[in-house]
């Protein structure tokens, strides 16, 4: 039997929604912090960070990703958090899903309008995620 490793698969999330981000060209995209979380100089911000939940079948790992979107504008945090979905599951060749490590990535719940600091506007959505892991030989 051989041991498998799944890498950090929200660092990869993190980068590889910043990358698709940055190419965006709507307004409420640009300047976007993509992060695990909020720094206190962001106006705009994707926050990606696990949530328990999920499990293992052979060298398949399901995961389970809370989005928070925060910005200080209402409609470009309702926009930023459609743009952000839309992006999370897109499949294919420089796409999110694309087998490197992610396999398949759906909306499980949300978005949500939640509670925000004064000035800030939040929407929160929960991503189902299956990774791949590595065999040790």
């Amino acid at each position: 039997m051989h041991g498998v490793i799944y890498g950090d698969f929200l660092a990869h999330l993190i980068v590889r929604l910043d990358l698709l981000l940055a190419i965006r060209p709507e307004t409420y995209a640009r300047r976007v912090e993509v992060s695990n979380r909020k720094s206190a100089s962001s106006r705009r911000a994707v926050i990606l960070t696990t949530s328990p939940g999920g499990g293992t079948g052979d060298t398949v790992r399901t995961s389970y990703v809370t989005v928070d979107v925060i910005a200080d504008d209402e409609g470009d945090t309702v926009d930023l958090m459609n743009l952000v979905l839309a992006l999370a599951a897109s499949r294919g060749t420089g796409s999110m899903v694309d087998g490197r490590p992610i396999l398949h990535l759906e909306v499980n719940g949300g978005p949500n309008a939640d509670p925000a600091a004064d000035g800030y506007y939040k929407q929160t959505a929960q991503l189902e995620v299956r990774h791949r892991g590595r065999n040790l030989t």
